[in-house]
């Protein structure tokens, strides 16, 4: 992607690939050494800049390149589609809003509970599918929209999702009965998938090269959905408690108008095709995986619903287990069908990048964790201790607050600390979280047991996040970009839905026993005690990930008239891992 930045003519930007280790599955083996074809005298000066000052050369030495200058040059360019800092902070904030969207409603869902059940007179397995048919249709329609956001265009699917987002958040507000809730909360999950993949795939294009600019980036958007939850638990449990949970609602559907508009303006077009007349652009649907999205949609679908109404109605139940039953069977075609479909919603060549694997595996695990110990801390919060919503957005002040210093510290250290040694601690992180709520007790001290774990909790999502959301989006090419947004959060949801049936299995069979008569926290332990269980998966898994660091400085080269000319090796070491992996798909 060219730059903006104002350098003199005789300086040439050469960017730096994340180091990597094993980026490309090949069982850790380290990169080979770069060879120069320049000779010396070719070069006056070679200076690599960094953000923090480590350089202290001349501006004689730099080229005539004032502090200032390099200082902006290390720091990366702004992206040319935006057409000022402001534009770019604004789509940033877009972006982080729309990855927000499902786990903003979750907290929601949550934090009304009591409220809602009363008022709508919803049993426990309905309250739960106010959260988990949202999950589940947006889950079903993930890759599907991903591709369609990078064939149609990413910028009007944006905006119709931030739109209907708005809409329907606005309807769920005026339910008179538990099944107009539960529809539109299920029809909510459309909007929701589709403005994912187009945030993912504009923030990836936008940033294509690795920078300090691109960490401070992506930072801010893989903030989305760790924080989506706390922040919608903490926002709409003060809603709950001024008004009713039906102003909840109302806020919700009045932030995304808000950001619905700013769209407009903030969103710059960066897309995969060239600009032409919609009749044309619609032509690229003959490329389009219809039978794909189909195995899809209904092989998510059933499976998702088979787990969130086996605790309900029963794990034996004839239904229960013809739903997943038969929703395994469509996913295992579809990935037989997406071997050989020529355009695929998943293309299964990025699976044999061993990185990208382990890394979707432990992030999944510690997702789950994330996700189960948050719901059931604050179900605790509100049916044991019987706290107001706005006593419980209180506690769980600390994880937003917390999540934000946490992705700032990410920001600035993902090109200087091993990634691995990142994911590591995050994992690690989350199990401590586990322990500490699983030792809790009944008059257990909120700043010595929930406050740590609460903190370290989010440690652990947003530094995960922040080494995913990078090395996902270099696993596919720009114009796929949308797609490979899409893929994640495909698995991210499904995780969640997944998480919720396990859990709540756990905590009915454990209440329905003799047992937890006499303790009332019991099935509250044993459900964070299964949550170690997961995380412990993701501790044992991280450390066989091989990464280096990612979003390096540019080196800049200050040299005579021309380029240097580059040897063979630095034309491979160049390339980006999803140009290496497709190369080996095709041989």
């Amino acid at each position: 992607m060219a730059n903006g930045s104002e350098q003199a003519p005789a300086v040439a930007a050469e960017t730096s690939m994340p180091q990597q280790a094993d980026g490309l599955g090949h069982d850790g083996s380290q990169s080979s050494q770069r060879s120069s074809a320049l000779k010396p005298e070719e070069i006056h000066t070679t200076a690599e800049l960094e953000l923090d000052g480590l350089t202290d050369h001349s501006d004689e030495e730099a080229g005539g390149m004032s502090r200032l200058e390099r200082i902006k040059t290390s720091f990366g360019a702004r992206p040319e589609c935006f057409r000022n800092t402001l534009q770019e902070v604004a789509f940033v904030m877009q972006a982080t809003v729309a990855t927000a969207s499902t786990a903003f409603l979750m907290g929601t869902a949550l934090i009304i509970t009591v409220p809602v059940s009363l008022d709508l007179n919803m049993t426990q397995g309905e309250i739960s599918w106010i959260s988990a048919s949202t999950s589940l249709v947006a889950g079903a329609f993930q890759l599907a929209l991903g591709q369609l956001a990078d064939l149609l265009g990413r910028k009007a699917m944006f905006i119709m999702g931030m739109a209907g987002f708005s809409l329907f958040s606005l309807l769920v507000a005026f339910a008179q009965n538990p099944f107009w809730m539960l529809i539109v909360c299920g029809v909510l999950g459309i909007p929701a998938a589709m403005v994912v993949p187009p945030a993912i795939g504009i923030l990836g294009a936008a940033y294509a090269a690795p920078s300090k600019r691109k960490n401070a980036a992506f930072s801010s958007f893989s903030a989305g959905n760790p924080l989506g939850f706390v922040f919608g638990t903490i926002l709409c449990g003060i809603a709950t408690q001024l008004f009713n949970w039906r102003a909840a609602f109302i806020l919700l559907s009045i932030i995304w108008a808000v950001f619905t508009v700013s769209a407009f303006w903030a969103v710059p077009n960066v897309e995969t095709y060239e600009r032409g007349p919609l009749r044309q652009r619609l032509s690229a649907l003959r490329q389009f995986d219809y039978v794909g999205t189909i195995l899809t949609v209904f092989g998510t679908g059933m499976f998702t619903a088979g787990l969130t109404l086996g605790p309900q109605d029963g794990w034996s139940r004839a239904h229960v287990i013809a739903l997943i039953v038969v929703g395994v069977a469509l996913l295992v075609v579809f990935v037989f069908w997406e071997r050989v479909f020529p355009s695929p919603l998943m293309p299964l060549y990025i699976w044999k990048d061993r990185n990208f694997s382990l890394i979707i595996l432990v992030v999944i695990f510690g997702n789950m964790s994330f996700q189960a110990t948050g719901f059931w801390i604050a179900f605790y919060m509100q049916q044991v201790q019987r706290l107001s919503t706005l006593s419980v957005a209180v506690r769980l002040l600390p994880m937003a607050i917390a999540g934000l210093l946490w992705n700032i510290l990410a920001g600035r250290i993902l090109h200087r600390v091993n990634n691995t040694l990142l994911m590591i601690f995050g994992a690690v992180s989350y199990l401590a979280a586990a322990l500490l709520f699983s030792f809790m007790g009944p008059d257990s001290n909120y700043w010595a047991f929930v406050f740590p774990a609460l903190v370290l909790n989010v440690a652990g999502a947003d530094l995960q996040f922040n080494v995913a959301n990078m090395y996902v989006l270099q696993s596919l090419p720009s114009h796929q970009q949308s797609l490979a947004g899409g893929i994640f959060n495909v698995v991210l949801r499904l995780s969640n839905t997944a998480v919720l049936g396990i859990t709540t299995a756990i905590f009915s069979s454990v209440e329905a026993s003799p047992a937890s008569i006499g303790d009332q926290l019991l099935k509250y332990t044993r459900t964070f005690q299964a949550t170690i269980a997961l995380a412990a998966v993701g501790v044992v898994i991280s450390p066989f990930i091989k990464l280096g660091t990612q979003g390096n400085a540019p080196a800049v080269e200050i040299q005579n008239d021309q380029k240097p000319e580059k040897s063979m090796d630095d034309t491979i070491d160049a390339r980006k891992p999803s140009q290496q992996i497709e190369e080996k798909h095709h041989l």
